[in-house]
């Protein structure tokens, strides 16, 4: 079966479209090599993720589980499907699962021989809603439904 059920934003179909579509190489390989329960299991887990973002707004049915829909509108937005997509293909990044968890031990510079790699603080705090996913693009999608963020024109 390749739907996830209604504890997720996208299925697992349309995971691999998406993630076919906007990503090329070795992790959309990586990604298309999984089992479907990986897949699923993975699903949850950025639907998840993407959950917990403080969001504008009220869900469209107080009852539901999930945060989207939200508002008038009965369906789950595009970006919201693509930042779980985006969310998914960065929980298989092992490099940036290691970046990640470097940083969130505060690591700010690692150097090894010649080569030295520094990680900026994007001057928010470890809780922030931009920290609560690994993915900026994740993030960036989603930046629209969250409180306390702005569209720059």
């Amino acid at each position: 079966m390749l739907t996830v059920g209604t504890d997720a934003y996208i299925t697992v179909s349309e995971a691999d479209e998406i993630i076919a579509g906007c990503h090329k190489g070795s992790l959309s390989e990586k990604w298309l090599a999984l089992s479907v329960e990986e897949k699923e299991s993975i699903i949850r887990t950025a639907t998840y993720k993407v959950d917990c973002l403080p969001l504008k707004g009220c869900k469209h049915n107080a009852n539901q589980e999930l945060q989207f829909p939200r508002g008038m509108s009965a369906d789950i937005p595009y970006k919201v499907k693509l930042a779980t997509a985006e969310e998914c293909i960065a929980a298989i990044d092992e490099e940036l699962l290691k970046r990640t968890a470097l940083r969130q031990q505060g690591v700010t510079s690692v150097t090894l021989g010649t080569a030295t790699e520094s990680y900026g603080s994007s001057g928010s705090s470890f809780l922030s809603a931009e920290n609560i996913l690994f993915s900026r693009q994740a993030y960036n999608y989603m930046r629209q439904y969250i409180i306390g963020s702005v569209a720059i024109v």
